[in-house]
């Protein structure tokens, strides 16, 4: 992932944060707020959280990246992709970038900025805005370390590397994070906040309305595949090192506060309806077929 995207998105989501634990506590609209039958975040994921976040900074901005990549070229079908779908002049290669830089922002934003913080606080719940904010603060955390961490072991170069070495003009960032292609960072970062928001909407009516709820998640969804298609365009990943980012995204964006908070189990009786979940069946993944 470039330093654009993860200086802005730990940048917005420090202020996020602090934001909402600035803001007087309202009352809590009736019927809409964090379930009592929901664990709390727990000290033990203060820890992880924290560590995790520590950890991915250190990695990314302290370990030096390996001098030669260890995997060049493509895979499966990457190579087919590669050449089906970059884009040729370089000047609309880095037209595409640009663009996916702000769509993975765009992701982020309406994840945390949105759902996260103004809808809650909005509707009067301080405490259920502290506690998503912290789920998702938690899953980037979590993401970030994982991508970071394969990023540094895997070293895989670029897709343009090749034709870099026979002409450094070949693109402007032929020297840029060279060995930063597996797995997608933009990619990883936009589908984490696309597996928050399904995470939050299908299990909190954020908006009041089964549909509109629905619509939030399949946003965030078309944003975060918008990047990852973006980002083979621009001729920075592979359709592999999308595909394996977006997975990687989602399956902790949705899955942190669904394992550890929503979907813990509960002792009480029936939840009242306006905080029943959307949906009892986790999703299978984001809809990617058509993406890469």
């Amino acid at each position: 992932m470039s330093t654009f995207c993860l200086r802005r998105a730990l940048a917005l989501l420090i202020a996020l944060c602090a934001s909402a634990w600035s803001l007087p506590a309202r009352a809590d609209e009736p019927g809409f707020g964090w379930d009592p039958r929901w664990p709390k975040f727990r000290p033990s994921e203060y820890v992880l959280s924290g560590l995790a976040g520590s950890a991915a900074f250190v990695l990314y901005f302290g370990v030096r990246d390996a001098r030669t990549p260890r995997g060049t070229g493509g895979f499966l079908f990457d190579d087919f992709f590669r050449d089906e779908l970059r884009l040729r002049p370089h000047g609309q290669r880095d037209a595409a970038r640009t663009v996916s830089d702000w769509t993975a922002l765009s992701a982020i934003s309406w994840a945390i900025a949105v759902d996260s913080l103004a809808v809650p606080l909005a509707r009067g719940s301080t405490e259920l805005s502290g506690q998503m904010l912290l789920m998702d603060a938690e899953a980037f955390a979590v993401s970030t370390l994982i991508t970071t961490s394969m990023f540094k072991l895997v070293a895989r170069a670029r897709p343009s590397y090749t034709e870099c070495q026979k002409d450094p003009n070949y693109d402007p960032l032929c020297k840029s994070n060279v060995m930063g292609s597996f797995p997608s960072g933009h990619t990883n970062t936009s589908f984490t906040a696309a597996g928050l928001s399904c995470a939050h909407h299908l299990h909190v009516s954020l908006y009041g309305d089964r549909l509109a709820d629905a619509l939030a998640c399949a946003g965030t969804l078309t944003l975060a595949a918008t990047t990852g298609t973006l980002r083979v365009l621009g001729d920075r990943h592979y359709a592999t090192d999308v595909l394996v980012g977006a997975m990687i995204g989602f399956a902790v964006g949705y899955g942190v506060p669904t394992l550890l908070h929503y979907g813990a189990a509960r002792s009480a009786d029936a939840t009242p309806s306006s905080m029943q979940p959307l949906g009892r069946v986790m999703p299978l993944g984001p809809m990617i077929s058509g993406t890469f």
